[in-house]
């Protein structure tokens, strides 16, 4: 056998404020943890008001789907943050 091919992607998500920032970190933490399946893995740190994700996946469908996955959860977090602490 080859050697094995893994999929990688890192996203920089800037964020309106080092508190949001921390308040994603801490909802995502669980998720990533523990994954619900062993086709891809998850870190996440932040940079300043900057919230990293890592994502390792064994193909491109994984990659995707994690991807999707994280962007969505963290806009609806921003969006529901920014929600309840107004203008």
């Amino acid at each position: 056998m080859g050697p094995r091919v893994v999929r990688e992607a890192v996203l920089r998500i800037p964020l309106p404020s080092q508190e949001l920032a921390m308040a994603a970190l801490s909802a995502l933490a669980p998720e990533a943890e523990r994954p619900p399946t062993d086709r891809f893995s998850t870190s996440l740190w932040l940079e300043g008001s900057t919230l990293v994700l890592r994502v390792v996946a064994r193909d491109t469908s994984s990659l995707r789907a994690a991807l999707n996955a994280y962007v969505s959860w963290i806009r609806a977090i921003r969006d529901a943050c920014l929600a309840v602490s107004g203008p």
